[in-house]
């Protein structure tokens, strides 16, 4: 079949493309940053102090994952000694202007044009930001490689502001790694474009190109030691567990339908009284029940979800809600933290998989990921804390989320990819994949996420559990030394033994009973038979099985509290002379102790005294 000379001279560039280029690595700092985190962040130079040698004039970190405009801070950030008198900016660098001979903060007049106003950070204004800023262009470097003219808002002074009214300085900038268009253009009469630097690796050709106008990313945990992972056109593989959802971008951002919450436990005991509990989405608001429309947007750092989904969240683990912050801080001396943070107990995200609303995957994200800190400025001492935040407006899972979950985008194909990411006992040996020009899809690995964190987990012992889910631990069985009875017929060998038994039994108790009455019945003849009638009638009314005494309530000891959840709804029976059966309550909703019934004392068995 003979192809059309353009579909033919396309297909000869497609597969020069595809045999020619590999994606590009991105250098990650070897800082922490915060004040929320700690989080990592990427390496770039900005500007130039010559422009035919492209000297870079300041490196700075930023936080890789935006769309549309990278947001850069400037050197003038730190003027305003009112909001701090240390320059928090100064740890990941800032841009000077003022040194860079190929900025251009001028031609381009489009909103920020350098006025104080409200500026968008990514897709959420749970924590709003107000800004001096200004739309630019300028140099960019990427691991040595000068992407000129790239897309930039660049912020000369600005601040977040808390739900509590607490102004803080802004400290990290957003690297922007495209958008739908492969530019952005200005101006309605003198057109300035404007790149990305993905999009610029892609135009070119040689050393410098990509396969594809794509990239795939996960962020990775600063205090696990879980690196980053950032690559342009394609994506590290050992990055993606398992099954991947691909679903459509819309406008730059990352859409999602998100069906439920819940909380498990992957192995092990669970430090709940229950192993997985689902449903804590709808919990407070029964209209979350048919799903949640969510941005996945790495530009911002919490879970921004409606207050009842956070509530609920809430109510199983050991936080406080701070109102200022509108975050929930750990209760650190509860012993229950300890063993969430530490377990491989998580927090399970279930989405639609595909745009599908009958296909679902869902993205795991340990508790140990959701033990963030808090630092200066925003706190006086370093604070730990559950990052989910309540939320008016768009809701959102940032970097607290996608320390748990891969992410990636086609910009040419169309589609965006979210996948189970791995935990730091991960392989982080580069397996480099190519995200072809018209790739709608990714493929993951078939690597256990559960190893990924073997090393790292302290598995709780397991243990019986109570809860009220569909979906709890299966109790383990208990060993006794009880012989269990199988069956209800006895065997002729027994059956023997019991006749055996009997008779000779039987025979030396009227042998004996003979002889005394014999001894005995021309004195006491008519007392031996009153006695005999007594007794008779004592067997009666008074036989060994009788249980006449009432249940009396006693205080439970305190090891029958410390193992409650072990043996609840269990008959447990304590060996001894005093002491009989225990009968346990339910606990109530308010979590008090269960009430707890012994037996008096056994009766003891009735004497027969033969006189």
């Amino acid at each position: 079949m003979r192809l059309p000379q353009h579909h033919a001279l396309l297909w000869i560039l497609s597969l020069n493309r595809a045999l020619c280029s590999v994606p590009r690595q991105v250098t990650w700092s070897d800082k922490q940053f915060g004040p929320d985190g700690p989080w990592q962040a990427v390496t770039v130079s900005m500007g130039s102090n010559y422009t035919e040698l492209v000297v870079p004039s300041s490196e700075v970190a930023l936080y890789p994952g935006g769309s549309w405009e990278s947001r850069i801070l400037l050197s003038s950030i730190c003027d305003n000694k009112t909001l701090s008198s240390v320059c928090y900016g100064d740890i990941a660098g800032l841009f000077d202007s003022d040194i860079s001979v190929t900025l251009d903060n001028t031609s381009i007049e489009t909103a920020p044009d350098g006025n104080w106003g409200d500026l968008s950070w990514g897709y959420t204004d749970a924590v709003p930001v107000y800004a001096r800023a200004t739309r630019a262009i300028d140099w960019m470097t990427i691991d040595g490689s000068a992407v000129p003219e790239v897309d930039l808002i660049t912020i000369a002074g600005g601040w977040q502001t808390y739900p509590g009214g607490q102004a803080y300085p802004l400290e990290v900038g957003i690297l922007s790694l495209g958008s739908p268009d492969i530019n952005q253009t200005f101006g309605a009469v003198i057109k300035i474009n404007a790149t990305f630097i993905t999009s610029y690796f892609y135009d070119q050709s040689g050393s410098l190109e990509i396969p594809s106008y794509s990239y795939g990313m996960h962020i990775g945990s600063a205090p696990l030691g879980i690196p980053g992972s950032l690559l342009l056109g394609g994506y590290d593989q050992n990055r993606v567990m398992g099954d991947v959802s691909a679903q459509a971008f819309s406008s730059g951002s990352f859409p999602i339908e998100l069906f439920d919450l819940g909380i498990g436990v992957a192995e092990g005991g669970s430090p709940w009284n229950y192993s997985n509990k689902s449903g804590l989405l709808a919990q407070g608001n029964s209209s979350l029940a048919s799903g949640l429309r969510v941005i996945v947007d790495p530009a911002n750092p919490y879970l921004y979800l409606p207050q009842s989904a956070c509530d609920a969240l809430a109510a199983e683990l050991p936080v406080t809600y701070q109102p200022d912050y509108g975050l929930y801080f750990w209760n650190t001396s509860d012993p229950q933290f300890d063993a969430i943070v530490t377990s491989p107990s998580y927090l399970a995200f279930r989405f639609g998989k595909n745009n599908l609303n009958n296909e679902y995957i869902t993205i795991k994200a340990p508790f140990a990921l959701l033990n963030l800190t808090l630092q200066a400025p925003l706190v006086e001492t370093p604070t730990q804390y559950f990052p989910c935040m309540a939320t008016n407006s768009t809701p959102a899972l940032g970097r607290a989320f996608l320390q748990a979950a891969f992410v990636g985008v086609n910009w040419f194909g169309g589609k965006w990819f979210l996948a189970q990411a791995p935990g730091p006992d991960g392989s982080f040996i580069v397996d480099t994949v190519t995200i072809g020009d018209n790739d709608s899809t990714i493929s993951g690995s078939t690597n256990s996420w559960e190893d990924t964190w073997q090393n790292t987990w302290k598995v709780l012992a397991t243990r019986s559990t109570n809860s009220t889910t569909s979906n709890t631990s299966t109790p383990q069985p208990t060993t006794s030394s009880t012989p269990t009875k199988t069956n209800n017929v006895l065997s002729p060998v027994v059956k023997i033994g019991i006749i055996i038994g009997s008779t000779v039994g039987g025979v030396l108790i009227i042998s004996l009973l003979s002889a005394l009455c014999i001894r005995r019945r021309r004195q006491r003849r008519d007392t031996a038979i009153r006695d005999q009638n007594q007794i008779s009638e004592t067997q009666m009314h008074q036989g060994p099985g009788s249980l006449t005494h009432q249940l009396v309530p006693v205080e439970a000891p305190d090891s029958i509290w410390d193992q409650r959840n072990e043996l609840h709804s269990q008959e447990r029976y304590e060996m001894g002379a005093e002491r009989g059966p225990f009968f346990e309550l339910e606990p109530g909703k308010g979590g008090g102790r269960e009430a707890v019934f012994e037996l008096p004392g056994r009766m003891s068995g009735v004497s027969l005294n033969v006189i």
